[in-house]
């Protein structure tokens, strides 16, 4: 099954316009199918009533019935679940049932001014819904009309899919404004995180040119290495330029050797590691001497940092850290894999769902967008996978970058 690229603009906007189309469908088929159930239930209602009259009717019309008509009327026909009134020709009500509990056993000569609105009322409704059935002594004489309505749960169920769908439109501009507001807090902490971040990429090289000028001033004999630092520096700036220039926008990914870019981001962390104040070795361990993959250089480079700080970070004090990168193919999935190794502390367990959140962090000071943003490079960028493979209470974790093998 083909791979969907939900990073894609067009892709989630098709996919958006589905989801609504699929959603307005549902609503459509819940009302039809509803209102189809109450058109049943409406001509069940009406036969039943016709076969009740009709009964009464007949027995009128033949005086040598044995039925008892007392009891057909009061129990059979006045005893139904929906509304009935029964007039006489001339349209005046003469008794009803299932109007309204307050009027149901009076009488005309005890009703109130109210009582009698709340009556005819009722007897406009139903005869908005239902033709009248006469009753006819001898087929030919008309003595009254029964006038009926629906039983009140169908007037319920008439309601019920509307009352669903301004449920659901409720529900869903609560989600929609709720979900707003999340996106747009972290989308403000993101971008507080990215200055924070750009500030610190920034940070070491222009504070090492800063040195190496001072130096410069003091002592004019450390000129050639002097130069010779600061142009590394300048190098590490373009670098960080371009790193948070391609953020945002669709990077160029080309053919390479990864062997050669990891070992790389090893010797920068290995010059400084002097200068952190945990003791740290960094080995590498590749198992074939090309790794070829489409992969965008200075991209690739801040997730192999990222991974790198944050397992330094994670080394327990007292215990000499070790990181091992390694790396290997797996010619039958046509994949390479790049592990990154630590005996650090490890991540609890009620942690792992969380790393790659934007915002998470365990560090006092963290901002949490590292593991976030190198997941968004390899997989976005990429077309890769970037997961926690591994981690043990103190005794470190593995991270795994899964990358498509070239030829």
């Amino acid at each position: 099954m083909p791979k969907i690229d939900f990073s894609n603009e067009r892709v989630k906007a098709n996919f958006k316009a589905f989801l609504f189309l699929l959603g307005i469908a549902l609503v459509i088929s819940g009302i039809w199918y509803s209102q189809r159930l109450v058109s049943v239930l409406e001509k069940k209602t009406a036969e039943a009533v016709q076969f009740r009259i009709k009964l009464l009717e007949e027995s009128l019309n033949n005086p040598n019935s044995n039925t008892d008509i007392d009891f057909l009327f009061n129990e059979v026909i006045q005893n139904a679940d929906y509304p009935l009134i029964y007039t006489d020709t001339e349209n005046n009500p003469r008794s009803w049932r299932n109007i309204d509990p307050e009027i149901d056993n009076k009488s005309m000569d005890e009703f109130t001014h109210k009582d009698s609105l709340k009556l005819f009322n009722a007897l406009k409704k139903i005869k908005e819904e239902n033709a009248p059935i006469p009753i006819k002594y001898q087929n030919k004489i008309v003595l009254g009309y029964y006038y009926y309505g629906y039983p009140d749960v169908l007037y319920k169920l008439r309601r019920f899919p509307y009352l669903a769908i301004i449920s659901a439109l409720a529900f869903g501009l609560v989600g929609y404004i709720g979900f707003s507001y999340i996106k747009k807090s972290e989308q403000q902490f993101i971008w507080v995180g990215m200055a924070k971040e750009t500030a610190h990429q920034l940070g070491t090289p222009l504070t090492s040119i800063s040195g190496w000028l001072e130096l410069l001033r003091l002592n004019n004999g450390v000129k050639e290495t002097a130069i010779e630092e600061i142009q590394k520096d300048l190098q590490r700036l373009n670098k960080v330029a371009n790193r948070f220039s391609k953020i945002g926008s669709r990077p160029t990914v080309k053919k390479a050797d990864i062997i050669p870019i990891i070992n790389n981001v090893v010797d920068y962390f290995n010059r400084r590691l002097p200068n952190i104040q945990k003791t740290v070795i960094i080995e590498t361990n590749f198992k074939d001497q090309k790794l070829i993959a489409n992969v965008n250089e200075d991209l690739f480079s801040w997730v192999l940092e990222n991974l790198i700080k944050n397992a330094i970070d994670a080394m327990r004090s007292g215990v000499e850290g070790k990181i091992v990168i390694q790396a290997m193919k797996d010619v039958d999935k046509n994949e390479l894999y790049i592990d990154i190794i630590d005996n650090g502390k490890g991540i609890p367990s009620n942690e792992k769902r969380k790393i790659f959140k934007p915002g998470f962090s365990t560090k006092k000071r963290g901002w949490g967008l590292g593991l976030s943003l190198a997941k968004r490079i390899i997989e976005n960028y990429h077309g890769g996978r970037l997961i926690l493979k591994e981690t043990k209470n103190n005794k470190g974790s593995t991270f795994r970058i899964s990358l498509k093998l070239q030829a």
